[in-house]
């Protein structure tokens, strides 16, 4: 369709598409081409001061002219009239006498050419034999006389035959002959042409379109005017063509506005649910009256199918593929057909008559597997005969064609997944903005992973980790350890596996046990232990990460008088007695002070019976390297006023793990008190 706007300029074939497509429309085959015959009076503009009516630009002469044709050279004006052509004429006007007697013979008056008069000298009066005799150097009028001598050329040596032959030229006729005995030839004037209507001579001579206006009115003739190849017809600019109706067949110039509303003069028709993508099966065709209630029906028993889709009664099918074109039109399902009966299709009521179907009409397809959301024309025949006249339909609009590529189902204009294909898994593939709807993915697996590629994403077997490469080294995903809540911390027990830490109570505090972490207080509180047996009460298992240990007594008396002693323990020394440099001293009483190697003692000198020994022995790590610990001690006794304290300092074998309580002798036994520690 050509879509017109302001400025376009149409292209020759575009106008050519467009006259063809609607000469019926418009009611008469326009003119535009040469050589097209106009059926009725050319009319054109007026003659301006800005310019001619009607032009005939200078050309050559046609070879063999026609009746009828005009045309200019630079001589002059020429016309072909009863066979002989008349021109040129040119160089004014002419202009005759008012009155004239006929078989006078015509001369001009004056040196310009444009009068001629009456010479009152008759043709037909003369004597046989006559020759008409030139004036003089030009001056008088020409009479009849009898030939003389002096009118004849003094005798010219000539060839044998006397005078020669030629052929004229065209539009030129012969004027005698020359002293070599040549034939001589001109083209005619004005004044040689007779028979001329006045109007045609004053244009032959002017040339303006107005005179043309008058000379082409005044003939009598029917024939058409008949331009010579690529003619130039300018309009004046007051000119205005004829707009006409439909209906009139007159070769007339319309107007834009006119072409333009005949072409977009279509209908558009209720939608089509179906169209035919082949001829229909062999079906048998009744016009009804004269269309209405025209039907196809089936000559065999089966349901209809249209488009790749069983039709229902009341669809509207647009039948488009008869080979008998005349069927083709707008039906309605009055029948679907089945396994016991035929189909049947009756023309819609809205295109049924002569008067409902014009070129261009205009139909919807809403169906089909092919033709669904497809528009068609009716560009047949401008209100056919139905039943005679052929009617087709051309597609105007539409989806076009489409193909279901690799993976795609195609159902009319529906695509869908093609689950029949296999998906490859052996090759890298790139999904862009893709859902995946519960898919299985498996990575790729490995006891050991190591992938280093930005995104590379692999599973371990062992550890059962995910681990993914950022480009340059392997990053490890441990899963979350079973036992894991709300408050419980995670962490590592190996390089790519995790423990959970479970929360504890509230004012516990994060500490490392073992190289692993776990709750605890500031400090660790033993057990209280009876000092109502034995020569030496023990307490092991102190941790290894403890920098600091108390020994707490209460009411700690002995069957003898030897002091108590604390000594410290290692892993590999065990109970160490030796090696320890410090002193202790006493008050109350008289002052004492003793030095201790063998322990830290609690006091200087020896107990008294009954004495109750109270008081802290405090060791803390005073260098991890060589496991050495300071020792001191503050104390006394609750039964009388005594107090003593001191210090020392010892380097155990290896960590410390224990310390011991006993005496000095060694031999004493404890029968009384609570003996506890705490580390931290």
């Amino acid at each position: 369709m050509v879509t017109f706007s302001y400025g376009v300029v149409l292209t020759p074939g575009q106008w050519t598409s467009l006259f063809a497509g609607k000469q019926n429309a418009l009611g008469y085959v326009p003119v535009n081409r040469a050589g097209d015959t106009m059926q009725g009076p050319l009319v054109t503009t007026p003659s301006k001061s800005t310019g001619a009516g009607f032009s005939i630009p200078p050309g050559v002469p046609p070879e063999e002219p026609v009746d009828g044709q005009v045309w200019m050279t630079i001589a002059g004006l020429f016309a072909q009239i009863g066979g002989s052509t008349v021109g040129p004429i040119a160089n004014g006007n002419v202009v005759g006498p008012a009155v004239s007697v006929v078989g006078d013979i015509a001369i001009y008056s004056t040196t310009d050419g444009r009068v001629v008069v009456d010479s009152g000298i008759s043709l037909a009066s003369q004597s046989p034999n006559l020759i008409l005799a030139t004036p003089a150097f030009g001056s008088g009028t020409p009479s009849f006389r009898a030939l003389v001598g002096a009118d004849l050329p003094a005798p010219q040596s000539v060839a044998l035959g006397g005078v020669r032959s030629a052929a004229a030229p065209s539009h030129q006729f012969g004027t005698g002959v020359d002293t070599s005995g040549n034939p001589t030839f001109a083209q005619p004037g004005i004044g040689d042409v007779s028979g001329l209507a006045t109007n045609m001579t004053a244009f032959l001579v002017g040339g303006t379109s107005a005179q043309l206006a008058a000379a082409v009115s005044d003939e009598t003739g029917s024939g058409p005017l008949v331009f010579a190849t690529n003619p130039t017809v300018s309009l004046g600019t007051a000119s205005t063509a004829v707009t006409q109706m439909p209906a009139d067949n007159s070769n007339k110039v319309a107007t834009t506005a006119y072409v333009q509303a005949a072409i977009f003069a279509t209908t558009t028709l209720p939608a089509s649910k179906f169209a035919t993508a082949a001829a229909l099966p062999t079906v048998t065709y009744a016009n009804g009256a004269s269309g209405v209630g025209a039907t196809l029906t089936a000559t065999a028993n089966g349901a209809l199918t249209i488009d790749s889709v069983a039709v229902s009664a009341g669809d509207v099918i647009l039948v488009k593929n008869q080979a008998s074109t005349f069927q083709n039109g707008i039906y309605n399902v009055t029948a679907t057909g089945s396994a016991g009966a035929p189909f049947v299709l009756t023309r819609a009521t809205y295109y049924n008559l002569a008067a409902d179907i014009d070129l261009g009409d205009q139909t919807f397809i809403t169906g089909g597997a092919t033709f669904g959301a497809t528009t068609w024309a009716q560009n047949g025949t401008e209100n056919p005969v139905i039943g005679t006249s052929p009617i087709t339909f051309a597609q105007t609009a539409g989806l076009g064609t489409n193909t279901a590529g690799n993976g795609l189902l195609l159902a009319g204009t529906q695509f869908s997944i093609d689950t029949s294909i296999t998906v490859d898994k052996a090759t890298a593939q790139t999904l862009t903005n893709k859902t995946l709807v519960t898919p299985t993915l498996t990575l790729k697996q490995s006891a050991t992973p190591a992938p280093t590629g930005s995104g590379d994403t692999q599973f371990g077997t062992t550890n059962k980790v995910i681990a993914v490469g950022d480009g340059a080294t392997t990053q490890i995903f441990a899963p979350i350890p079973a036992g894991a809540a709300s408050g419980a911390m995670e962490y590592y027990t190996g390089a790519q596996t995790k423990a959970v830490l479970p929360k504890s109570t509230d004012g516990l505090f994060l500490k490392l046990a073992g190289g692993l972490p776990s709750w605890g207080a500031t400090r660790t509180q033993g057990t209280p232990v009876a000092a109502t047996a034995g020569a030496f009460i023990d307490f092991t298992g102190i941790p290894s990460w403890a920098t600091e240990v108390k020994v707490m007594f209460s009411g700690v008396s002995t069957t003898g008088t030897s002091p108590v002693i604390i000594q410290a323990g290692s892993t590999s020394g065990g109970v160490e007695a030796t090696g320890y440099g410090g002193a202790v001293a006493a008050m109350g009483g008289a002052p004492a002070v003793a030095s201790t190697s063998t322990g830290m003692r609690v006091s200087p000198i020896n107990a008294s019976a009954g004495d109750l020994l109270i008081g802290a022995l405090t060791l803390s790590l005073i260098d991890a390297s060589t496991n050495t610990w300071a020792m001191t001690w503050l104390g006394g006794v609750s039964n009388s006023a005594f107090a003593s304290y001191g210090a020392c300092a010892k380097a155990l074998t290896s960590t410390l793990d224990r310390v011991r309580i006993t005496t000095v002798a060694g031999t004493d036994t404890f029968d009384a008190g609570k003996i506890n520690i705490a580390y931290n």
